[in-house]
């Protein structure tokens, strides 16, 4: 019986794991568009409800389409804080999901702001434009029809849902950036925020979405948007793994 070469399987195993492709998304909006609450019902199909947090969080995630298995990476870009454009994570993301509420115009004008700095980057990742809180139609402040537009002008996807509810669209929008990301050419990273740790605790004292079978992990900004201080980053306390 031979023996078995652990230096051998570690490799196998690293090789069998570095064959599943890896999709980027960002996740950018306004305070209080539901971005969490949206993010986390993708990934678990539960209604958790949105959090408030000062920081980015970083969700991962194995995920099984049609097309194959995906190791997914979403970044939630806190709005806390409003530092401008996060051009940096926007870089580091293959695909940008952008979240106004229907209920909220002032939500939607950010979206709009957002969409044209996406459009000045060089090698900018595509993107699809989300109007949340459809279930609150009796408070609507934007028209389907101008989501609508505004999504065409930019020759992007649109829908309208409501995360409260469940919409079927919020997975086809997922979907979607999923296998368009997939399908384009690897771009080169200037960080991964794939190897920030933290714990479910944030800062702020507030706990953070569960994510079953996958990880969440808060990304603070002064580690997250500067390279040099990536560089140097002090590892938070823990692994957010659940």
């Amino acid at each position: 019986m031979h023996a078995t070469n652990p230096t051998s399987t570690s490799t196998m195993k690293t090789e069998e794991k570095t064959n599943v492709p890896r999709v980027r998304i960002a996740v950018l909006g306004n305070v209080n568009v539901g971005k969490s609450a949206l993010t986390v019902r993708y990934l678990t199909r539960r209604f958790i409800g949105e959090y408030s947090s000062n920081t980015d969080l970083l969700y991962k995630q194995t995920v099984t389409l049609d097309s194959g298995v995906l190791d997914v990476e979403i970044v939630d870009i806190s709005a806390e804080n409003d530092n401008g454009f996060p051009v940096e994570q926007i870089q580091w993301a293959d695909a940008c999901l952008i979240v106004y509420s229907i209920t909220d115009r002032g939500s939607y004008e950010y979206a709009q702001r957002s969409l044209a700095e996406l459009r000045q980057l060089q090698n900018a990742p595509s993107a699809y434009l989300v109007g949340n809180k459809a279930d609150l139609d009796h408070l609507r402040e934007v028209q389907e029809t101008e989501g609508a537009s505004l999504a065409a002008s930019h020759a992007i996807g649109f829908c309208e849902v409501s995360v409260a509810d469940n919409t079927p669209a919020l997975y086809k929008a997922f979907e979607r950036l999923l296998v368009e990301s997939r399908a384009r050419p690897v771009k080169p990273r200037k960080f991964s925020v794939s190897k920030m740790f933290g714990t479910l605790i944030g800062n702020n004292g507030t706990r953070q979405p569960p994510v079953s079978q996958g990880t969440v992990v808060p990304c603070h900004k002064g580690e997250l948007h500067k390279s040099r201080v990536m560089k140097r980053r002090q590892a938070f306390t823990a692994t957010a793994s659940l």
